[in-house]
């Protein structure tokens, strides 16, 4: 007690003294970032908003101001002006976020699916859809889910494993989707012959929307390395489309039923740099399901679901001048069955939430007659406890250990079968969070805490060329932040530094053969870690005019020997961000500008044969007009990647690259 009290007058003295300087302060700092990212002037424009309410952090409904993380909130009116068409598009330009895909609009390769990461750590991103976990085998398609379907998306930044369990150490985002929805009719169509159509149809306890996006066509998505060979390949888009439904249906008071779904296609045509034959065709197909039973009332919540993933690819190769036909070449299809429950007690002014969760892992894999499953179950708590009026300790603790670990593999050539097991995954993780309430307008936190990720069922018990690794131990970071919130007349400012370091990081040695192709790959535990600063400001200026921009540099690094050659520490991902958006409104009309620009890039994966290099910095751009000339009709414009760059989106043995300029023009009728 003495040591908080000590901290308390500390802060109560240091805030009195600096009252006076604080507009000097402030308009310093301010002024020096403004200028300092003039040069990039960046995020997706977000409505302006001084303490939103925020759910994913801490379990609990709170405000950002209370809340001991980074915290980026994306509200259904900030989505629509980004005219993303999913929400891999609106993470995109998250602060403090790297993503990778590629195609445009995060479209995939089968298993080889879009990635968000967050501080640099890339494969510690958990997606939640409603609370639900979405991750399968370390895998998300946030391309699958359209925008139309989305109510708002929090992204927590920094590890969350406490709360919500494994991958979660880099952070967690949780997509909320609408409960209510309005009765509209939306239409878009742009260059690359793009197209979208969507309808929504809102009662009073039954919900559904529904909608198809063409997705066009687009050469040269990718580009070698190196000096082209007879046998280099590039891709090109040929096409895709994207068909979803989601539909709620509240049984009672605090009981819902969802349901989502989502069937996507993609054809990437391969074909040689030199000649411009094609040689090959990739048709890539994933289709998503999750049921949803969700009860939410006078303290308790439990949700009770089960989601699949099913992933296919097949080929048609061109030979002696005609085409093949159509012939599989992979195939998996994986099961998430999830229970959790929680109940938060009111302890007079200090809350204690207990919670326990049940997740079902398996998966079927055709190409190789695989089969895995595991079990995973967890306890957590998390205690409030409030030592004055102007701070609060916040002690959280999980454990989670797995059972069932079991892998079954046949050999298609030799007939023999193999049985595996592994069921040494288990992990405490604990972790301790203080804020303290400067005013009613500003606070100050700091936290400490572990997190943990555990291997993918594939790592483990491989699949096709990836050999088996029962050893593979799980992830476990130990995470440090400090930070500062203040909502200053009518903006809002957040400044965040952070450490961390991640023991046993999950990666893989690959190796190629003579052609070029993957020939195998072995998994193993490296090291990695990053120290960074954060700082973001949004104010509105007037009824007409809001303007926000941001600002990171980190260096994050790994350690391992395989991919490097020596244990030295080597950069990995971008050092620094810088971001910026203009809104403006008047009467009918509304138009916003953000650019992102992240710099100073290395390849994210290298090897002893193939060397780490530098990639050019990523400037996103995007420019949206809005015009509605009654209340129940609204016209856009969007244009995306305003100085058609070819941005590097993705990058390994080959580049993939960004679409270019290119724009959207639509129409949204309500009824």
């Amino acid at each position: 007690m003495d040591v908080l009290k000590f901290f308390n007058n500390f802060f109560d003295r240091s805030m009195s003294k600096m009252k006076m300087k604080k507009g000097l302060l402030m308009t310093a700092l301010i002024t020096g970032t403004v200028m300092s990212s003039a040069v990039a002037f960046a995020e997706e424009l977000q409505e302006y908003s001084l303490d939103q309410m925020v759910v994913t952090a801490t379990r609990t409904e709170k405000k950002d101001l209370d809340i001991p993380a980074v915290v980026e909130v994306y509200s259904e009116e900030q989505i629509e002006k980004s005219s993303a068409a999913n929400a891999y598009d609106v993470l995109q330009n998250t602060l403090g976020v790297n993503t990778q895909s590629q195609g445009f609009n995060g479209t995939g390769m089968s298993t080889m699916t879009s990635k968000v990461m967050i501080r640099g750590v890339e494969k510690g991103t958990l997606v939640l859809v409603n609370g639900v976990p979405m991750n399968q085998d370390g895998k998300y398609n946030l391309e699958d889910i359209p925008t139309e379907s989305i109510e708002k998306i929090e992204v927590v930044k920094g590890g969350g494993s406490v709360l919500y369990g494994s991958e979660a150490t880099g952070g967690v985002i949780n997509i909320i989707t609408k409960q209510a929805m309005s009765n509209t009719v939306k239409v878009a169509a742009g260059n690359f012959g793009k197209q979208r159509y969507n309808v929504s149809v809102g009662a009073d306890k039954f919900n559904i929307v529904a909608g198809y996006e063409k997705r066009g066509k687009a050469d040269n998505m990718s580009g070698y390395i190196g000096k082209p060979t007879a046998k280099t390949t590039v891709y090109d888009y040929g096409k895709g489309d994207r068909k979803s439904v989601l539909w709620n249906w509240k049984m009672l008071d605090g009981l819902t039923f969802t349901h989502s779904y989502s069937n996507n296609k993609h054809e990437y045509w391969q074909k040689k740099v030199l000649s411009g034959e094609r040689t090959q065709n990739n048709y890539y197909e994933d289709t998503d399901n999750m049921f949803l039973l969700q009860y939410d009332k006078d303290g308790l919540k439990a949700n009770v679901s089960y989601g699949t993933q099913e992933k296919s690819y097949d080929q048609s190769k061109f030979a002696k001048g005609s085409w093949s036909a159509k012939s599989p070449y992979s195939w998996r299809k994986g099961h998430n069955t999830n229970i959790d429950l929680q109940k938060t007690f009111d302890m007079g002014e200090n809350k204690l939430l207990v919670g326990a969760g049940y997740q079902k892992e398996d998966m079927e894999i055709k190409n190789n007659n695989s089969t895995y499953q595991r079990d995973n179950y967890s306890v957590y708590a998390s205690y409030d406890w409030k030592v004055s009026d102007k701070s609060n300790l916040i002690f959280n603790a999980r454990e989670t250990w797995a059972t069932g670990c079991d892998g079954y593999q046949k050999d298609n050539k030799t007939g023999n079968s193999k049985y595996t097991h592994n069921d040494n995954l288990s992990k405490f993780t604990p972790e301790l969070q203080y804020i303290y309430k400067v005013n009613d307008d500003s606070s100050f936190y700091a936290k400490i805490g572990k997190s943990f990720r555990l291997p993918n069922l594939t790592q483990i018990f491989g699949n096709g060329n990836m050999n088996p690794a029962l050893d593979l131990k799980p992830e476990q970071g130990t995470h440090y932040e400090i930070g500062y919130k203040s909502n200053i007349g009518k903006g809002n400012l957040r400044f965040a530094v952070f450490n961390y370091k991640i023991k046993d990081s999950i990666d893989a040695d690959v190796k190629y053969d003579k052609d070029g192709f993957i020939d195998e790959v072995d998994y193993f535990n490296e090291d990695v870690k990053n120290t960074g600063v954060e700082l973001s400001y949004a104010i509105k200026h007037d009824d007409n005019w809001s303007t926000r921009w941001g600002a990171t540099y980190q260096n994050p690094k790994a350690q391992n020997i395989h991919n490097y050659g020596d244990m030295d520490w080597h950069q990995i991902y971008n050092k620094y961000q810088l971001q910026g958006a203009v809104d403006y409104t008047q009467s009918k009309f509304a138009a916003s500008m953000s650019v992102n620009f992240v710099g100073d890039r290395m390849s994210t994966r290298a090897s002893i044969t193939k060397p780490q290099r530098e990639i050019k910095p990523q400037c996103f751009t995007d420019l949206h007009f809005t015009y509605a000339p009654e209340k129940n009709q609204k016209a856009f414009l969007h244009i995306n990647n305003i100085f058609d760059r070819l941005d590097i989106t993705s990058n390994s043995t080959s580049n993939f690259y960004s679409l270019g300029r290119n724009f959207m023009v639509g129409y949204e009728y309500s009824f």
